[in-house]
Formats: C-alpha cells, structure tokens, sequence
C-alpha cells in the first residue's frame, strides 16, 4: 500500500516505508496489508458474533416481521413510516438463502456494517495509508458503529449507499471519467431505498457542490458562463439535481396548499402531476447538458427505484409513496419530537460513547483551519488536482451535528450518520499525529511517554480522591501516608515526563502527548464498544438503546418455543396475545399457526394456552379467561435514564464537574452506566402479563401432588354471564370521504343523540344522527385554528361545546354545534419548574365534559390528567410518572360515573 502523505525531513520517509515494507522477506505481503487485514478481521468478528442472544426492540420486530411477510409470500407494501423498501428486500432474500431466525435478520445489516468499515480503504487516496488505517481502527472500536451494526436497521445500507455517493463525487472531481457519473447515478437511487436521512445528506452534498462552484467562480479570471460549465463541479450539480428534483415535489404540493401524504386517488394525482412536471423540467436541463450521458444516468437511476418501490412491480402506489410520500411524510413528522430530546441530545451522546473520535475530529478541524491552504493543495497518489476532501469532511461533520440537533425526531440510531464523519476525519487527524520520526523518539527514550503519561494521569486521578488527615489514629496515619506517597509518585513521574519531553524536537514532544492521552481514551473507547454490544445491548442502562425490548422478551420467545416442542412436536402452541405485546411477539410468533391476535379486549372467552397481555389492557381482558389461569408478570419494553440530560445546562455541567459530588456521580455514570434508580425499580418500562392455561400448567407438572389443571373453585362468573351480542348499527367504512373512516378513536354523544367521531387518521371530527347518518365534519389536517392533527378524544358538553384532544398539535380546541371554531389552548412540551404547568401538553388523548361544563383531559406523555374551565383555565392538575397512587404511565382513557367521580 502506497502512501500519500508527503515525505519530510523528520523522518516521514522512514514511516512509511516501514508500513510498505514486506511483513516476511520474500512475501509480498506489506505491512500494513496485515495490518489491515487484522482490523477488518476484528470488525467482522464485532459484528457477527453472536447477533441471536439479544431481545428484539420494537422497531427491530417490526422491521424483521415486515421484511418475512415479503418472504413468505404475504406481500410487500413500501409505506414511508417504515422508510425505504431496500431493507424488507435484501433480508427477505437472507431468509431465502438461511431461514428465518432472530440471527438471519440481523444478518444484512451486519453486513453492510462490515462494508462500512471499507470506506476508509476506497478514500486512501486521500487519506493516505497511516490515515486510512487510523480510520479503520476508529471504526472498528467505535461503540456507535459496533453496536447500530447488529440491530436490523435501515440507517447502516443508508450510510453505505451514500458513502459510496461521495467518493464516486470526489473520484469525479480530480478524473472526471464517465463511469463516476454513472456510480454516483446509482447510489442516489440506492440512498432513496435506505431511509429518508438520505435527504439530508444530498442536502449537505449539494450545498457543497453549490458553495464550491460559486468559489471557483469568483476566484476565476474567466467568469464566463461557458467556462464554468466546463468545471467538473458543474457536471456534479446539474447530474443530481436533475435526477433527484422530482423528489422535491411534496415542498411544491406544501405550497399550494395540498397535502403530500394524501394517497386518496385524487390526492395522488395532484401530488403525481407536480412530480412528472418537476421530472420533465430536470429532463429538460439534463439533455441540454449532456443527453448521452443524463439517459444513461436516468436509466440507471429509475432501474434501481421502479423494482423496490413498487416490490418488483406488484404495488403501482410504490411510485407515489416513494417520490412524494417519503419527504412528505417527514416532513409533517418534523414539529412531532418524538422522544422529546432536548437540543443538546446528540452532544451527550457524543461524550458518552464518541468521545474518542470527538477529540480527534476537534483536533482535526483546529489543524486544518491552521494550515488549510496547504493541506486543500496536496496531490493526490496518481497526481491529479487534489479533491476537495477534509473540506468537505469538516463541512459534513459540522453540518449533521447542527442539522440533527435541529430536527425535531433525535434517536440514538441517528448519531450513527454524525459519527461516521466523525471517525473519518479523526482517522486523518490520529494519522497526522503519529506522523513523527519514531527510531529517533527511540533513540530519546520518548516512547517511554506513551506508558508514563497514562501512568501519570492514573496517579493523579487516585490523588484527586485521597485527603491526607491531621488525626493520630492508624487508619489516619495510612490516609495520610498514602497520600504523601501518592503525591511523591505523581511528582517523580512528572519530573521523569518533563526531563523526556526537555529531549524531544519540540513538534514531537507535543504530538507525543497528544498521541499518549489517546492510548487510554483508545482502551477505555474499545470496553465502552464491548460492553455497550455484548454485555448491556438489551439493556436500559444504556443511552443508546430505546424502546428495546427487555431481556425477559427473548427469553420468554425461547421458552414458549421450547414448551410448544415438548407439549406439541412443534410449533401447535396456541398463543393469545394483546396490542400491548404485539412488538415484538408478531416477530417471535411468526410460526406458530395457531398464534391469535385480540387487540385490546377479547371479542369472547379466552382458550389460548398462553395469553399475553400488556398491562393496560389487563383489566379488560381478564372477565374472558377461563377460571385457573396462572399469571406471570414481566418487562416487555424499557427506555434509557433520560432524566440526566434533560434538563442539564451549562451551568448545571459546569457545576458537576467543580464538584467532587458531581465528578463522582458523572464517572458512575461514564464508567459503569450507574444511575440513580436500579434496574429492579426502573421507571421506564411497559410491562406484560403471561397466563398459562391450566392445561398446559397440568401437562407440565403432572407428577405434582395435585395437578394445577384441576380446579375445586366456584364456576367462573364471567363466563357463566357471557353472552354473545350482534351490533344493532355499524358506521361508516374505511376511506377519507364524508362517512368514511380512518383509525376512529374516541366518541361522544350530545343531547340529540347524535355521535361525534374523532377520525384520528383524517385529521378531522365526523357529526352522525341517530340513525347513522352522516351530518357534517369539522376539522382538517393542520396546525392553524381549526384544524387537527391526529384527534383522538372528543367530548360535547350540556352547552352544546365540542371540545378535541387535538392530540399531536398538543392542544384542546372547542368548536361550537355547527363546527365552528372558538378557541383552543396548549402548547407542546414538559411542565418544568418555574415554567408554564398549565397549558404545556404532550400529546393529549381523551377528554371528558362534567356538569359544570369543565373539561379533564389525559395528558399523556406528561403523565397527568388536568381539570379545565370551559375557556381553558386551569382548576387543577394530578398524577405524575410511575406506578403508586396517583401516578401514571401515559394514561389515555378517562370516564365520569353518575357522581362525578373521575
């Protein structure tokens, strides 16, 4: 392997070719090669080994269920809320290939984990051989990308794909071959079957590209337009931008006032007419530019999208869904915040996991800013005009940071698209600080700084913690002893350092220090990797988990597999279970034929062997099991300690770490995940109840004294009471027409009898006679008075007031009789000491009207339920998080009985 770093005097020369040199004499093997080769071994053991034993989250269920109903023949159907199509195929054809088992799931995402770990090869024309190593070794210890490459997500084939879109942009610049056009063609399309983060990434491309060219411009003797069409840059720009405009469509339809997500057959009219106008206005362009070249590029381009998105050409909608229901989605999903994380999130998570990359990258961007100028001019291995590379690397760190941070959903998945240009400019920066005349540093004994320089910081950290005492006790005169020793040693090893360093060209005894401080940072990065993927991966102490499904989930999964074996010869077990525990038991229960899904209540009696049910839905399910059922209560889903971060400020961390107190609390929790509440008492969980049959109870403990299939109580009551009713009225039907309905939610009657709907998924309330007969509606999609976003209560007081749990504009609107609009109140966020208690909401659901015409509603997300004047004031407020009296985990329904009793 060749290297580009150019050859100095202090000893650069002697470096590398100690890299190139042949590992054996006479096998043509370099160094570096094995090296190499050595780190991608680690990365492909990190990253398959082992991919079973973890408990699926809930994303990772669905993403796994989605994908084996394309395999099993159940069909496919791209829909933006489970982002791009790619995924569901590629895993599909691992079970193809392996079966369908909770490794093979995980199996293609820890591929294209794996070939991420070869970008920094594809770059080394930039990197240089000792930065494109650096690189790898970043990426191979880096916890982000170890653990996010063993979840089955879409974000590692997205990162690949666009990867691969900017070294194909890069390569282009400096050779300017046809061949780069048509590879980057490719990987646009590709990016778009990953996930929607793609957007943002061609966002932060494009504005490069665009800023670049301008550059050029303005620094060019010759402004004229032919000649800046002549530049490389100009190919880039026009090439992608014409082929991804059409996908700009939804901001067009947002502007004339329609709605890009509206898959009603007139909605995607509009929406597909914009689209071909903008696709004919880039084809326009683009044949004006280079028709042979742009056809080509097209071809390739819709060759990849057609066949994903519309599943190998059995879904047409595919084509909507995929060029305008993608932006247009998330773009309506921008104001939700899911997760509520406050601006800062990324940047803690940064500290907590990235630290070691961050350092460096900061480093990085501080010696590029010193000597930009001629780090930008350096050749190129083959000589060519050099890429713009660390300017676009530090243009691409800084941006994703900003723009993440921005954006209103931050997930800890999402870190991994900061944290990849994050290990490559870090991989530059490490190369550059190693870069040093190491058989002088021998010769100066200034090796000895990369142990003692540690050892120094070991001493000093043990210091901080000791107090040397005035007392006479023995236990005192050792406190004090081994203090004064403590101190003696961090003095002679500082005096020891200081007398090394005195010896040392001063540029080396610098990097030497830096390159010291990272040996640890490097170690301690590798456990944190470890223990985050192998030891905690389904485990809340960690930031990086979310909604993850607990441990007991996997093992319970196993253990129903097992019983079904030893009870039936296979998979016969005949298993119940809720809304609650769908996710992840759809995945887990995916093969047993007689599996059965009740939503949340029984329609009749339970004779499931198993039923799972979430406890929410517990009460409601439990008049329609059979007397002798044995219960088991577990964690199904759990979530990080958020409450750390939430509300830190500067001022909050600065004072934490002037505090003994608060730097002992900090390095509990960077050290070892300790957290003020135990695993044993987690306040962040949604949890389940498993009943076993007394069959089932029986067969297993038939040696037992008394069997716990017999049962010697009383008839069950419930049973004995049931009765089987017809619906004396249906209304409506699915659609979004007048009487039609979408995900229906609450419902409420007024004094003439007529019902009022809250059509959550229509964004709207619909007004029924008596007879079922629709009358009107009031609402629409949007945030304005009036309008609604995803309703899901609704309640019609005795003055004839229509009050709507405007659930995700985070309000309550009133309406009068006739549908019109009076007021509303709400704003989106958590109540905070000292700030709005009153009308901060998060996500209200069901609403209720008393005599007095005050309202109560559940304020969901911030677990309360508050009393309101019919004009929005605030009478009174209750609940707060967790599971005693009066407390409440995201409470939804609420009643009034005959005494106004709540």
């Amino acid at each position: 392997m060749e290297s580009s770093l150019p050859v100095n005097a202090n000893g650069t020369e002697q470096a590398v070719a100690w890299l190139d040199r042949p590992l054996i004499p006479g096998v043509r093997i370099s160094r570096s090669t094995v090296i190499y080769l050595c780190l991608m071994g680690f990365i492909v053991f990190t990253r398959l080994w082992d991919l079973g034993s973890r408990s699926y989250s809930h994303d990772e269920s669905i993403h796994a269920w989605e994908a084996w109903k394309l395999f099993s023949g159940r069909g496919y159907t791209h829909s933006p809320v489970y982002h791009g199509p790619f995924l569901y195929h590629v895993t599909a054809l691992v079970y193809a290939l392996f079966g369908d088992t909770d490794v093979t799931a995980r199996l293609a995402t820890s591929l294209a984990g794996i070939a991420l770990a070869f970008v920094p090869l594809a770059m080394r024309r930039w990197l240089g051989t000792r930065g494109m190593l650096m690189a790898t070794l970043l990426m191979a210890i880096s916890p982000v990308l170890m653990h996010r490459s063993r979840y089955i997500r879409h974000d590692q084939f997205t990162i690949v794909f666009n990867l691969i879109l900017i070294v194909a942009s890069l390569r282009y610049l400096e050779d300017r071959k046809p061949a780069g056009l048509y590879a980057i063609a490719a990987a646009l399309s590709l990016g778009f079957t990953g996930k929607e983060t793609t957007f943002i990434l061609y966002a932060i491309l494009g504005t490069f590209l665009a800023g670049l060219l301008a550059y050029e411009w303005l620094t060019s003797r010759n402004r004229h337009l032919r000649a800046l069409m002549q530049l490389p840059l100009f190919d880039l720009i026009v090439l992608i931008g014409t082929l991804i405009l059409p996908f700009a469509s939804p901001l067009v339809v947002q502007l004339l006032g329609r709605n890009p997500v509206d898959y009603t057959p007139g909605g995607m009219a509009v929406s597909l007419g914009i689209a071909v106008v903008m696709f004919g206005i880039g084809a326009g362009i683009g044949l004006w530019w280079n028709p042979r070249v742009w056809i080509l590029s097209a071809g390739i381009f819709w060759g990849i999208f057609f066949p994903f998105f519309t599943t190998m050409f059995t879904n047409g909608r595919g084509v909507a869904t995929g060029v305008v229901g993608q932006l247009g989605y998330w773009l309506s999903q921008h104001g939700e915040t899911r997760g509520g994380q406050p601006w800062h999130y990324y940047l803690v998570l940064i500290a907590v996991y990235e630290f070691l990359p961050a350092l460096l990258s900061l480093g990085g961007l501080v010696h590029f800013a010193r000597r930009g100028d001629t780090l930008a001019q350096r050749r190129s291995v083959r000589g060519e005009r050099p890429a713009p590379f660390l300017p676009f690397l530090a243009y691409w760190l800084l941006t994703s940071i900003a723009v993440y941070s921005w954006a209103g959903e931050k997930m800890p998945w999402l870190l991994l698209h900061i944290a990849v240009p994050m290990t490559l400019l870090g991989g530059w920066a490490l190369a550059h600080l190693v870069e040093m005349d190491w058989r002088g540093l021998v010769r100066q004994h200034g090796v000895w700084l990369l142990f003692l320089i540690p050892l120094e910081l070991l001493v000093l950290g043990k210091l901080a913690t000791l107090r040397p005492s005035l007392g006479t006790s023995s236990e005192q005169l050792y406190t004090t002893m081994l203090w004064l020793v403590t101190l003696a040693t961090g003095l002679g090893l500082g005096a020891l350092i200081g007398s090394i360093l005195g010896r040392q060209r001063p540029g080396d005894g610098l990097r030497l220090t830096g390159l010291a401080l990272m040996v640890p940072l490097a170690a301690f990065t590798l456990r944190t990797a470890l223990v985050l993927s192998f030891v905690n991966g389904d485990s809340a102490r960690e930031l990086m988990v979310y909604a993850q499904g607990a441990p007991e989930t996997g093992i319970i999964a196993r253990d129903l597999e097992d019983l079904s074996r030893r009870l039936t010869g296979g998979l016969d077990l005949s298993v119940a279970h809720d809304s609650e525990t769908s996710w992840p038991f759809v995945w887990y229960l995916r093969n047993y034929p007689n599996a059965t899904y009740f939503g949340k209540a029984p329609s009749g009696p339970l004779d499931a062997d198993i039923v799972l049910v979430g406890v929410s839905n517990e009460e409601a399910t439990k008049p329609f099991l059979a007397e002798g059922y044995t219960r088991s209560e577990h964690r199904l889903i759990w979530w990080p300690y958020q409450d750390w971060y939430m509300q830190m400020t500067p001022a909050s961390l600065w004072k934490d770490l002037t505090s003994a107190e608060g730097r002992t609390e900090l390095w509990k929790i960077l050290a070892s995940r300790e957290w003020p509440r135990a695993l044993s008492d987690w306040p962040y969980e949604a949890r389940f109840a498993m009943y076993t049959s007394p069959q089932v109870a029986g067969r297993l403990w038939q040696g037992a004294p008394l069997a716990l299939g017999q049962s010697h109580g009383e008839a069950d009551a419930y049973l004995d009471r049931w009765v089987d009713r017809s619906a004396l009225l249906a209304i409506g039907q699915s659609g979004s027409g007048n009487g039609q309905l979408n995900a229906p939610k609450g419902i409420a009657l007024d004094a003439q009898g007529n019902l009022y709907v809250a059509d959550s998924q229509n964004h709207r309330v619909q007004v029924f006679d008596p007879q079922g007969q629709f009358v009107r509606s009031m609402g629409s999609q949007g945030s304005e008075l009036g309008q609604l976003q995803e309703p899901w209560g609704v309640a019609v007081c005795d003055d004839g007031t229509v009050y709507v749990a405007d659930t995700w504009n985070h309000r309550v609107q009133a309406f009068d009789s006739a549908g019109n609009p009076l007021l509303a109140w709400g704003i989106f966020g958590q109540p905070t000491e000292g700030g709005d208690q009153a009308h901060t909401l998060y996500g209200p659901r069901s609403i209720v009207c008393d005599e007095q015409n005050n309202i109560y509603i559940t304020d969901t997300g911030n677990k309360r339920v508050l009393k309101y004047t019919g004009s929005g004031e605030l009478i009174a407020s209750v609940g707060s998080p967790g599971t005693g009296n009066a407390q409440f985990l995201e409470p939804v329904g609420l009643a009034l009985d005959d005494t106004g009793r709540l």
